[in-house]
């Protein structure tokens, strides 16, 4: 008996457009960087080896100002992903986290 593939990619194509859909609220800075920087970026640890070191508003400051230029694919979250990579950044120690 053949399998309906038509309607497991329904599914599959529903489900895709519900999480592009979601208010930027109703997910977690981890879950906002797989949805906007996850089609092209498996991992964060390149963009953290990029963040400057220093207090919070530095490492903010120029993580605004690369997000400003890049491309995202759900610019609802960026200020989840801002967020998480100002957290991220401020947990790496040293740069062998990032190999």
């Amino acid at each position: 008996m053949p399998r309906n593939r038509t309607g497991a990619s329904a599914i599959v194509s529903a489900a895709a457009i519900a999480s592009a859909a979601l208010p930027a609220h109703a997910v977690t800075p981890e879950e906002a960087f797989k949805a906007g920087c996850g089609g092209c970026h498996g991992s964060d640890k390149n963009i953290l080896r990029e963040i400057p070191t220093g207090p919070d508003e530095v490492r903010r400051a120029w993580i605004l100002k690369f997000m400003a230029g890049h491309p995202n694919e759900m610019d609802s979250v960026k200020p989840q992903i801002v967020e998480y990579l100002v957290e991220k950044s401020a947990t790496a120690k040293s740069w062998w986290q990032f190999w």
